[in-house]
């Protein structure tokens, strides 16, 4: 048989995995035109949702107002991350952190009822707590929130918490006024007037109260 014959008998026997040449016994690599697939799976590049920092409530009237509970009211406006907290001078501002100085305990003034004194639940003195109550700075300065010793007896301590308009949240009413915050961060408390805005909370349950006394 001559080496021509030998050559191509050894080209049918390779042909699925190797090429031959006339001159060359040695196989060459087979290539395909045929796209390569992997069944791994591939890697997302899209980053997940960001949620609320923990703590922080979603937009809505969130949590039902109640006694012996704890709460923080955030602000619907900025997704529930501003909060309503007392600052150092005891007047009512905003934060962004989940602290104890924004945690409140809503007490009712009666039993049943939907009035209701807001107190601070970690901020104590002389083992009570303080309520927060509608201040006036004096002259024409807007009116602000305030701690203050309690009092049930005072109409500038009970507030009501209707639900928005919207119902996207909730409004922190003290007779005719409304707790308002303001673009530069300040808490005030004003009547609503045609065209305002009115802010709207959303309310989380933090919790069962720890203050060592709750009025009824």
């Amino acid at each position: 048989m001559s080496k021509i014959a030998l050559l191509a008998g050894s080209c049918l026997l390779a042909l699925s995995a190797a090429a031959c040449s006339s001159g060359d016994t040695k196989a060459a690599p087979v290539t395909s035109s045929a796209p390569v697939t992997s069944t791994a799976p591939t890697e997302s590049t899209s980053a997940p949702a960001a949620g609320p920092p923990a703590g922080i409530a979603p937009v809505g009237a969130g949590a039902a107002i109640k006694a012996e509970r704890q709460f923080t009211f955030g602000t619907v406006q900025s997704g529930g991350q501003k909060l309503l907290t007392v600052g150092a001078d005891g007047v009512v501002t905003l934060t962004d952190h989940l602290e104890d100085r924004a945690l409140f305990v809503t007490t009712p003034v009666t039993v049943g009822g939907d009035k209701y004194l807001i107190q601070t639940a970690k901020l104590i003195e002389g083992g009570e707590p303080w309520c927060l109550a509608v201040h006036s700075p004096g002259g024409s300065a807007q009116l602000r929130l305030k701690i203050a010793a309690c009092d049930a007896g005072k109409d500038d301590q009970i507030f009501t918490f209707p639900k928005s308009q919207d119902g996207k949240g909730r409004l922190i009413e003290a007779g005719d006024l409304f707790v308002m915050a303001t673009a530069d961060g300040r808490v005030i408390a004003q009547e609503s007037g045609e065209g305002d805005g009115l802010t709207a909370f959303t309310v989380r349950d933090q919790g069962k109260s720890t203050l060592p006394h709750l009025g009824d």
